[in-house]
């Protein structure tokens, strides 16, 4: 089965162009390596998809006829890990503390008032 209508019938992608686009730029890995949309991909093969914000793998197990109900996936595929970009970008504080770097539009409005 090719890989853009795998990921499509296993509800990775809500259709089968946009799986297919994900193929194209270098966001689904079978076993460790780019493919291209027609690959083919066989029982137990670790796929890793980069969808939005998460990077999903996931290990084929069987192969459905068509797209399935959300009930039904399990039945064709394990999920392996589920990483999320946002955690490590929760971590980190972005924002500056109060008084530090470049002042602000009201902190210059301010500045100009006492210097004039």
């Amino acid at each position: 089965m090719r890989i853009d209508f795998y990921i499509w019938t296993v509800r990775y992608f809500s259709s089968r162009s946009k799986a297919t686009i994900a193929c194209k730029n270098g966001d689904v890995t079978v076993n460790e390596r780019r493919i291209k949309p027609s690959h083919e991909v066989l029982v137990n093969d670790i796929i890793e998809i980069k969808n939005k914000d998460k990077v999903y793998q996931l290990t084929v197990l069987d192969f459905p006829k068509s797209r399935v109900g959300t009930k039904l996936v399990d039945m064709y595929r394990m999920i392996r890990d589920v990483k999320s970009k946002k955690i490590a970008h929760n971590k980190i504080n972005h924002s500056r503390k109060k008084g530090e770097g470049r002042p602000t539009k009201k902190d210059r409005r301010n500045l100009d008032k006492f210097l004039t």
